[in-house]
């Protein structure tokens, strides 16, 4: 429905495509997304822009920047698997343990999995946390109401 004075929404072309250079561009996005399921769409049309409208002269020369270059971080990491290795073992194999309540402006401290926190005994693997073996009532129980689902 036309309303007058107001113009319909136009998609972005920024690179002034006509419409054969969209429907071109619109099947290469296609046929990218199955030859490369995982790269995210954005991506795919930022490099399709860019091989489109770049001389072929630039992209070789990057193309040789990046065969020939070596990498930037290439004495910290001799590969990725090596970079991957860093990241499990800061944050899985020394996890940050919250101790009951903190103010937001501290930072957490580091605790080793399973030692007593602040006079709270460590809740063993493999077990329900926060249950206790009597039934009493819990003394912070009046703090703060319960969180009701909404279903």
């Amino acid at each position: 429905m036309e309303v007058e004075g107001l113009e319909r929404k136009k998609i972005d072309n920024p690179y002034n495509y006509t419409e054969d250079q969209l429907a071109e561009k619109k099947l290469a996005l296609h046929n990218m997304k199955i030859i490369y399921p995982d790269v995210n769409e954005y991506y795919a049309e930022m490099v399709y822009d860019m091989c489109k409208n770049t001389d072929e002269a630039k992209i070789e020369l990057l193309k040789q920047k990046i065969l020939n270059e070596p990498f930037k971080y290439k004495e910290r990491y001799k590969t990725l698997q090596e970079e991957l290795d860093l990241v499990v073992n800061d944050t899985i194999l020394n996890p940050i343990v919250v101790t009951g309540r903190q103010p937001l402006d501290q930072p957490l401290e580091k605790v080793e999995p399973n030692t007593p926190c602040g006079g709270v005994p460590a809740v063993e693997p493999n077990t329900e946390c926060g249950t206790d073996s009597t039934d009493e009532p819990d003394a912070d129980a009046d703090d703060e109401p319960p969180i009701l689902s909404q279903d």
